[in-house]
């Protein structure tokens, strides 16, 4: 396949991991066709898709993250887990939960202090329980994330010269680490809060402790409410489309933080309302000191990088090596916001608004 990770010894040790996969097949081509040499012929659909899920989780890239242009940077890796948008689909099934534990065990072996379970890999801590390791603490990034979203919200609503307690807002995979968190904080802040998810119970108990603070409605039909809500909040953890754009009312401004995405319509006009939720820039920057990932991550705002891909980055900048996020519905406010001013210390701010069209027209390009 090629060694897209360099010799560990000709580096400095690195200090925190993202475990990762990547949400389409057309990603894993693109960073397939980054490890392989250059010479060699693509893979076919066919071949991609009968390797890849063999493949064992392996440190990829060799990253560098710092809290500004002139600081000293700190040293991370990224760990690919190969699981596959068709293993995603059949979730959680005990190979790909090992295939999680295998990619812990990289990050072991290569001497991290912490390390954050990115998109699906955070299963692991969120419900279904991870091993504790005596040598390294483990997060699932979905603080960080979640402060990313709400942030971004109040900046999409900021933009478009409209106030929150005038909005309602649609919360879709409310019962989720992610979505509850953000139900959380923003109960109370908007005129209404509209709650969505597959598990009746759990939807059921998050939405009664919330009235307490604010208007909520639920419902397990999120069509149901895609029509009344002025601001949607997409967060479902699921390998499959929450909904059509073409179902929200006009107007709405809809944030996309699922990984894989919620939304199943793309080159519809009202994408332009439409922003990738959850998304950071690092004042000093991130890169790879390999050049690899730059390949294949790459995103409309500069240095825009996923929330739960940084939040052990943040951490170790920091020099906080514990498990900050771990299990499911236990990200208060308070929790969030100690986790943004931590981030904002090091570095860390809201990306400009995008989607796939590009930036925001309002967002300035300088």
């Amino acid at each position: 396949m090629g060694g897209a990770a360099a010799d560990v010894s000709a580096h400095s040790a690195p200090l925190f991991a993202t475990l990762g996969h990547q949400e389409s097949w057309s990603q894993i081509a693109a960073m397939l066709a980054a490890m392989r040499p250059s010479a060699q012929r693509p893979l076919t659909d066919t071949e991609l898709r009968e390797i890849v899920p063999w493949i064992p989780p392996r440190t990829v890239s060799r990253l560098e993250v710092a809290a500004a242009r002139d600081a000293a940077p700190v040293h991370g890796i990224y760990i690919e887990t190969f699981i596959t948008p068709t293993e995603l689909a059949l979730r959680p099934t005990r190979r790909v939960l090992e295939k999680v534990r295998d990619g812990i065990r990289a990050a072991e072996r290569e001497g991290v202090r912490v390390a954050t379970l990115g998109g699906f890999t955070s299963i692991l801590l969120e419900a279904m329980g991870a091993e504790p390791s005596s040598r390294l603490a483990l997060t699932t990034g979905n603080t960080l994330t979640a402060a990313l979203i709400v942030r971004g919200v109040e900046r999409a609503a900021q933009l478009m010269g409209r106030t929150l307690d005038r909005e309602t807002l649609l919360i879709i995979g409310a019962s989720g680490d992610v979505g509850s968190a953000c139900a959380r904080f923003m109960a109370g802040r908007t005129r209404r809060l509209l709650l969505a998810a597959r598990n009746w119970e759990r939807l059921d108990r998050e939405a009664a402790q919330l009235r307490k603070f604010a208007d909520v409605h639920a419902s397990t039909n999120v069509a149901e409410l895609l029509g009344q809500a002025t601001l949607v909040i997409a967060a479902a953890s699921t390998a499959e489309p929450a909904f059509a754009l073409a179902t929200c009312a006009p107007g709405a401004i809809v944030c996309d933080a699922g990984y894989p995405k919620n939304i199943g319509a793309a080159g519809d006009a009202r994408l332009q309302r439409v922003f990738q939720g959850g998304m950071g820039t690092l004042a000093g920057g991130m890169k790879s000191r390999d050049g690899f990932i730059e390949q294949f991550y790459r995103f409309p705002a500069a240095n825009a990088v996923h929330g739960c891909m940084i939040e052990g980055a943040v951490l170790a900048m920091a020099g906080r090596f514990e498990p900050f996020s771990s299990g499911r519905g236990r990200i208060t406010p308070a929790r969030l916001e100690e986790m943004w001013q931590m981030a904002a210390a090091c570095g860390v701010s809201l990306a400009p608004l995008f989607n796939s069209t590009g930036l925001w027209p309002e967002e300035p390009t300088a």
